[in-house]
């Protein structure tokens, strides 16, 4: 069953699922408690931030599904996926966004002394993202390289890019970060990082999206009373237009897959 299943852990963290696709509710706090103690107990983890694109996504995606519900840390990023939480089940769903929580990790990392690579990401922005970084940190130690052009499966584009991932991965294990922050936009980067987590010599993932860019300022962050109200949304499609489609999935079409979701199961 879809419906929402809540358990309790010793930091009262709640897990459940929507649509089919694990969602955590937590505070930033006690994630990045978590994060330490796999860290300190050399547990390999990764982090994803579903959204209602994302988990629309995932219902015709089978390995966008795997890789979404295989994450140690499904972190929900998107109001939606609040509301549907609370019409389903009547649950509160606590919303991180995933670029706040990147940032948090990496001054969690500056703090611990902590290796930080940044892998993706267009342009130089990845680069820009990290000397913006340093400037705050000057001993922070973190390293940054594009990486190859995906398919919608997570697979390199061409023979070359089969050798662009070959380097990047042996340039990512020589390097030894704790933390990996990949963009190379969803779903390919969820489902890359499921798929070659297993031969990255790291402390832990994260999907970032199009953090590094808001990072860089290549992409000005929306106005406070806007977060706050949940409409980021609508930030993001009036200053890129050509997201329509991608915002039409999360607003109307998911509500509407919701709510019959409602009708048809519970």
């Amino acid at each position: 069953m879809n419906k929402i299943r809540v358990k309790r852990d010793k930091k009262s963290q709640k897990y459940g699922q929507i649509l089919g696709i694990n969602v955590l509710s937590s505070s930033i706090n006690s994630l990045l408690t978590g994060v330490e103690e796999n860290i300190s107990c050399n547990k390999k983890f990764y982090i994803v931030t579903p959204n209602p694109e994302l988990v629309l996504m995932a219902q015709k995606n089978k390995e966008l599904a795997i890789a979404l519900n295989s994450a140690d840390y499904p972190v929900p990023d998107g109001v939606g996926l609040a509301y549907a939480s609370k019409f389903l089940s009547g649950d509160n769903l606590n919303i991180i966004p995933g670029r706040k929580f990147f940032e948090e990790l990496v001054q969690l990392a500056a703090k611990k002394h902590w290796k930080v690579f940044l892998l993706g990401g267009l342009g130089d922005e990845a680069a820009l993202a990290a000397s913006k970084f340093k400037i705050k940190n000057s001993k922070l130690k973190i390293e940054t390289v594009g990486g190859p052009k995906l398919n919608q499966n997570g697979e390199p584009d061409t023979k070359v890019d089969i050798k662009i991932q070959f380097d990047v991965i042996a340039q990512i294990n020589k390097f030894r970060p704790v933390l990996l922050f990949v963009a190379f936009g969803n779903p390919k980067q969820e489902i890359w990082i499921h798929k070659n987590l297993s031969k990255l010599k790291i402390g832990g993932a994260m999907a970032v999206g199009g953090t590094f860019r808001y990072v860089a300022g290549f992409s000005k962050l929306p106005p406070k009373w806007m977060e706050k109200a949940g409409l980021e949304w609508l930030w993001r499609l009036i200053k890129e237009p050509n997201r329509f489609k991608r915002i039409f999935n999360a607003f109307p079409i998911f509500p509407i897959k919701i709510f019959w979701y409602k009708l048809t199961h519970l």
